[in-house]
């Protein structure tokens, strides 16, 4: 099979690309004007149309699939940009589904630019333990979220609760509402602005009350594809510093890259680049096919966790000693795609899942994603 991109993919990619070449700061999250630089950030991604990704829209003349977020997921990898695409991805993809009359108004703000994420099991594992009931003055949360990626900087939050039938519901939540505490964490990689977020009878509002299985499972094999392109990102943006690098790096008379310890890394680097990036590509294509892309997703992300990790501890350790200082920035790429592989999977997990898949047995106890 061949991919090809269309003009318009094409030009979507190339835009996202100038525009966080000039806005995005990644180093920005290491400082207390995080939340507000990735507001802003948000704030301009989206005024050329990133809140809309993946919707059918005819009323803003626009159609666009996974394989469009994608594309956009694997620039800002590149840029290691502090923006909770894959929670902001999830939480359209829910709101789209959302059976409530709140879900429609709830897509619109996203749309218009606030910023929303969902709290998924893909993303925060066993740390979610959240009841939901309906009272006289309507409905409310209880209990905590242990981690959630791009909690820090997020307004309104979608949480996947148990209802007091026992069934998963997703609510709404303003993180300043009254019940609400949120407590940002330290964490590998200060990009991806991960916070714990407790609720206390705090006030919700239902977006999907019934068979929310289905759009919950989709939600998250979305949210994964989304890191795992990232991380591809992360991959090819390393793998080109370091190539740059070897360029200008000069001994013994010659440039490093001359030499084949340097130059056989390098090659083996891009292999692993052009892997994670076919799997990604696929996934997004089943994805967007309306298929069921759960083993394909699981791919695509035990592929990219790997290479990613691989390729930026590679181009790491060809800096040599400026590449573990923290005035250059190679290690913000090992930070990125380690976040992304611990908060969404190893590939023992995702081979777990596509073991699963293949043999038709159920998902393996703890393997979540």
């Amino acid at each position: 099979m061949e991919f090809q991109l269309t003009a318009e993919q094409v030009g979507l990619q190339q835009s996202v690309r100038r525009l966080l070449a000039a806005r995005a700061a990644p180093r920005s999250a290491f400082t207390a004007e995080a939340p507000a630089q990735a507001q802003a950030l948000w704030a301009a991604l989206n005024d050329v149309g990133l809140g809309a990704l993946g919707l059918d829209l005819p009323q803003y003349e626009m159609t666009s699939t996974a394989i469009e977020q994608m594309l956009v997921a694997e620039e800002l990898g590149r840029a290691v940009a502090p923006v909770p695409f894959s929670g902001i991805a999830a939480a359209t993809s829910l709101l789209s589904r959302g059976s409530e009359p709140a879900a429609a108004q709830l897509l619109e703000q996203v749309i218009e630019g606030r910023i929303t994420v969902a709290a998924l099991p893909a993303a925060t594992g066993a740390g979610v333990e959240v009841k939901a009931a309906a009272g006289d003055e309507g409905w409310t949360a209880d209990g905590e979220i242990a981690i959630v990626p791009g909690g820090a900087w997020t307004q309104t939050l979608l949480v996947v609760a148990h209802t007091t039938g026992g069934t998963p519901a997703v609510l709404a939540v303003e993180l300043d509402a009254p019940g609400v505490t949120t407590t940002t964490l330290p964490a590998i990689d200060p990009t991806a602005g991960l916070a714990q977020v407790g609720f206390s009878r705090a006030p919700a509002v239902p977006v999907l009350l019934h068979d929310a299985d289905e759009a919950i499972s989709a939600a998250s094999a979305l949210a994964t594809l989304i890191v795992a392109a990232e991380s591809t990102g992360v991959a090819e943006r390393a793998l080109r510093i370091a190539a740059e690098y070897a360029l200008t790096r000069h001994q013994f008379g010659h440039p490093i890259g001359a030499f084949q310890a340097i130059k056989h890394k390098l090659a083996d680097m891009l292999v692993l680049v052009e892997n994670a990036r076919s799997a990604c590509y696929g996934a997004a294509w089943k994805l967007s096919g309306g298929e069921d892309a759960a083993l394909y997703v699981a791919m695509a992300m035990a592929v990219a966790s790997e290479s990613a990790t691989e390729v930026a501890a590679d181009a790491l350790q060809i800096h040599g000693g400026i590449g573990c200082t923290f005035e250059h920035d190679i290690h913000l790429y090992l930070r990125r795609a380690k976040s992304g592989q611990l908060l969404y999977g190893d590939t023992a997990e995702h081979l777990d899942v596509i073991a699963a898949a293949l043999l038709d047995e159920p998902i393996p106890t703890g393997a979540t994603r």
